[in-house]
């Protein structure tokens, strides 16, 4: 690897509330303005360019755009229940109940919305957008999420077209 690029901020952002389980407690719903960073590294293509940087803003503004104003729900928590009913989904944990319209909802497949798991599914969204797409000089893609000035989680995954991923997280 001798290339990186890099789009952030701007309006690679995303409004989302979400609640924690952790330790057997809940945390009480809140949200937060996330802001998105993308990296690619790898090699350059014959037209000196690693990946076009619109190209790759696009993607992560798509990706950002499903993620805006929503509450953010894990399908893998084992310490929910979610139940999708008529326009609205109910959330159980132990004696709390939630219920929420469902247009505002989005069931994301992790076990908890944390900074951390948010930027393993956006590098994972990032990987599917890429996939198919002449990107076999990529060699690996880092998605950053910034919950709050300060405070970012990262995931880091290998990108090898054709062959599979492999994940480094």
């Amino acid at each position: 690897m001798g290339h990186k690029i890099v789009v952030e901020g701007g309006y690679l952002r995303f409004s989302a509330a979400h609640f924690i389980i952790f330790g057997g407690k809940c945390e009480r719903l809140h949200g937060h303005n996330y802001t998105i960073s993308v990296e690619l590294e790898g090699n350059l293509t014959g037209d000196a360019y690693l990946f076009d940087f619109v190209a790759l803003k696009n993607i992560t503004r798509h990706i950002c755009e499903a993620l805006d104003h929503r509450i953010l729900l894990p399908s893998h928590n084992k310490h929910l229940t979610l139940r999708a009913r008529e326009n609205e989904w109910e959330v159980l944990f132990q004696e709390q109940r939630y219920l929420f319209p469902a247009r505002d909802v989005l069931v994301l497949p992790v076990d908890n919305i944390t900074a951390e798991r948010l930027a393993e599914y956006i590098c994972g969204q990032i990987k599917e957008e890429l996939t198919g797409q002449v990107t076999g000089h990529i060699e690996t893609i880092v998605a950053g999420v910034e919950e709050s000035p300060g405070q970012t989680a990262f995931y880091r995954e290998r990108f090898t077209q054709g062959s599979g991923a492999t994940l480094e997280g």
